[in-house]
């Protein structure tokens, strides 16, 4: 999910303690899969870059599908996820190229 969409569930979820008590396990997410295909389009449009692809069997120990169910956030936060997979692309391409050495100095320290 994007970054901002998480940051707001955060925010919600401390607001939420503020008001309750107790421990309450609550997962972030979109409540739907993407497929490493479906990631890849995504940076190629937020992009403009053709991605090289390659197809490799399954390695041992991968789940065949996984993802966050969100619906516990929805109904105790009233969050869900605002952004697409193409805007939260965007937004890691845009960064990333702005900033190709991370938080550190111009040498990436």
């Amino acid at each position: 999910i994007h970054v901002d969409d998480l940051a707001r569930g955060h925010a919600a979820a401390l607001d939420y303690i503020t008001h309750h008590t107790g421990v309450e396990a609550v997962n972030l997410g979109a409540g739907k899969g993407v497929s490493v295909l479906e990631m890849v389009k995504a940076f190629e449009q937020a992009s403009g870059v053709s991605i090289p692809l390659h197809f490799a069997p399954r390695r041992p120990g991968d789940l065949p599908q996984f993802w966050a169910d969100a619906t516990k956030a929805k109904t105790l936060f009233n969050w869900e996820v605002e952004k697409s997979l193409v805007e939260m692309c965007a937004d890691v391409w845009r960064w990333q190229s702005q900033n190709p050495h991370g938080y550190g100095d111009e040498t990436g320290s």
